[in-house]
């Protein structure tokens, strides 16, 4: 189950990854997860910074 899981989260990482390294490389997985990590510290900004600038554009 979690296997799915993390699977399921890796697809898109995967996939940018795939343009850049073969996918034979032993490195391929961890080009991945470095992907998805700048995906989520890029996900959390939004939240955090650019999405409050924005409610409170709408407001006024």
């Amino acid at each position: 189950m979690i296997s799915l899981i993390a699977r399921a989260l890796l697809i898109v990482p995967s996939l940018i990854a795939g343009w850049f390294v073969s996918e034979e490389d032993v490195a391929y997985w961890i080009v991945a997860f470095a992907i998805g990590l700048v995906f989520l510290l890029l996900t959390i900004a939004f939240e955090l910074y650019v999405h409050p600038l924005l409610r409170r554009g709408s407001k006024g």
